[in-house]
């Protein structure tokens, strides 16, 4: 099973007691053990794409799980949420006139990749084992922080089915599809995608809380998965 994060503090709970890995991969801090790889990856779709391919070519995992915080969809969402994805697209991909519609990526022809749902459905239970707050839904990409809610209501109304926003998930889809590898995602909102964004306490939710979710629930997987 290999996990993708694009911050170390989203993966810090995970790796924290895992060995380094040997193989060095470009520009990628690896961990590797108990049937289990991480990796984290950088910010945004390229870094997340880079490190997914990587990770098919190298290790061969059985299932790739993109892991990390994201912004709600839903207005005065607490943070905390933890999202499983059913799917996922790329809210800033637009092919036209290649393509019939916005989000269409050429060559598979679908706006929304589907998880696969084996995958999904042992992570939700394990997520709803740590928090009553766990949901399934589509998520949402793009190359940017959300952070106006005219723009986060915006991609709400168009992704109808999305819950969250993040900046790799759908990469990561996108490379898993393409190797014929299961996927998923899990994240943790950990904002409201609006005015009200801080860094600092974005980034320390993701340490002292995300990050031992993902953890949890990761490990708890890890053998069937």
């Amino acid at each position: 099973m290999a996990v993708i994060a694009a911050l170390e503090q989203e993966a810090h709970g995970l790796v924290s007691r895992m060995p380094r890995s040997e193989t060095v991969g470009p520009r990628l801090s690896v961990w590797e053990g108990g049937g289990l790889v991480v990796v984290v990856a950088g910010v945004g779709k390229v870094a997340a794409a880079m490190a997914a391919q990587f990770v098919c070519d190298v290790f061969k995992p059985r299932c790739v799980v993109a892991i990390g915080l994201a912004g709600a969809l839903e207005e005065n969402s607490r943070p905390g949420q933890v999202i499983v994805a059913t799917g996922a697209a790329q809210h800033d991909f637009d092919a036209r006139p290649l393509t019939p519609a916005r989000g269409i990526i050429p060559g598979l022809e679908i706006a929304v990749m589907h998880a696969d749902s084996s995958v999904a459905e042992k992570l939700l239970i394990a997520a709803q084992l740590e928090s009553k707050h766990a949901r399934t839904g589509i998520v949402v990409s793009g190359d940017q922080i959300i952070t106006s809610a005219k723009v986060r209501d915006a991609l709400a109304h168009e992704f109808a089915d999305a819950l969250c926003v993040d900046m790799e998930t759908a990469a990561v889809a996108q490379v898993a599809l393409r190797n014929s590898v299961p996927w998923s995602a899990l994240r943790v909102t950990s904002d409201s995608a609006d005015e009200t964004f801080d860094l600092r306490g974005v980034l320390g939710f993701g340490v002292s809380t995300a990050a031992d979710l993902f953890e949890r629930i990761i490990q708890s997987v890890v053998d069937e998965l």
